[in-house]
């Protein structure tokens, strides 16, 4: 008989999730909201869900891509439930002086000397951002399921099915014909990325394996905003120069979804030492699938990239820009 494993959330990690499981031979069951925007494989089931109202799921994994703070897996039964894997964010961290990212543009962006791991302190649990619900996510999950729980720390993920694709602020470039195109910081900004589709397999090995505990999961290497888009650039067959410019935005100008002043670099070294490896090459397959969509709307597509507080393709400014160098 197959193990299951019943996948919270149907977004660009629920679709990598359900393909690796699937793929292994687990009978995968996707609760969601809605039905998936991806065609469901023979060992996939779809199962209308409201997270809060419907009944929690019993399986041999539950995945919880959506799990927010401590009352989401709080409902979680840890005799129904085998092994719970619950995404959090590489965001709770916070440097030696207390600066995290949530609160960056008030208190300055943090700075951390080398790559960040599980040993960098973190944000206190509670109630009052985004990171600090995370924590108090990740330690109810460790208090409820002990060794049976695996918290994975993500970082800028992407992949197919995302409604977040920060690659396309440099595809729509591309696709629109734009030949310049500037980087603030001189392009050396390092945001660290995730593949959904490397979390979506590494969460299935460590099921598999019994893997528990807290991870980090940063593809490696961390690009530079200019890599990103070269790398992008020379696969797709465009010319197109990247103007380096001298240090912070100038408005929207430059301003791409990865630029930082200092490096938010994530160290995935223990869980490659356990043989989950995550490696940047995925991100050509994410550009393929954002070639092919192309929304006409693209705000209506990508939501919460269209949430940015700043004009992705204002044209206008970056002409005017170029024009007075």
């Amino acid at each position: 008989m197959s193990e299951t494993v019943a996948i919270i959330g149907a977004g660009q990690i629920g679709y990598a999730a359900a393909y690796n499981f699937a793929f292994h031979g687990w009978d995968v069951r996707i609760h969601s909201r809605t039905r998936p925007a991806w065609e469901l494989g023979e060992n996939e089931r779809f199962v209308p869900y409201t997270a809060g109202e419907a009944p929690t799921p019993h399986a041999d994994v539950v995945l919880d891509t959506i799990a927010f703070d401590e009352g989401d897996v709080a409902r979680y039964d840890p005799d129904a439930v085998g092994r719970l894997i619950a995404i959090s964010s590489a965001s709770v961290y916070c440097d030696d002086e207390g600066r995290t990212l949530d609160e960056a543009a008030t208190n300055g962006f943090p700075k951390f000397d080398g790559p960040v791991t599980e040993k960098q302190s973190t944000v206190a649990p509670g109630p009052d951002t985004y990171s600090t619900r995370k924590v108090r996510m990740e330690n109810k999950a460790l208090d409820l399921f002990g060794k049976r729980a695996t918290i994975l720390r993500p970082c800028a993920l992407f992949g197919k099915y995302s409604r977040h694709p920060r690659e396309w602020w440099f595809v729509k470039r591309f696709l629109g014909g734009r030949t310049r195109i500037p980087l603030a910081f001189g392009g050396r900004s390092q945001f660290s990325t995730t593949s959904s589709f490397c979390l979506g397999s590494n969460a299935q090995k460590m099921a598999a394996d019994g893997a528990g505990g807290v991870f980090n999961m940063a593809d490696d290497p961390a690009r530079t905003v200019a890599e990103i888009g070269k790398v992008l650039a020379d696969w797709l067959g465009y010319q197109v120069e990247f103007h380096l410019m001298d240090g912070p935005p100038q408005g929207s100008v430059g301003r791409t979804p990865w630029s930082v002043p200092e490096p938010f670099v994530v160290s995935n070294a223990k869980a490659d030492k356990a043989g989950f490896f995550c490696v940047a090459s995925e991100l050509l397959s994410s550009a393929q699938w954002l070639i092919d969509l192309n929304p006409a709307d693209w705000r209506k597509a990508f939501p919460q990239l269209a949430a940015y507080p700043w004009d992705m393709f204002e044209y206008d400014a970056e002409d005017r820009f170029f024009a007075s160098l």
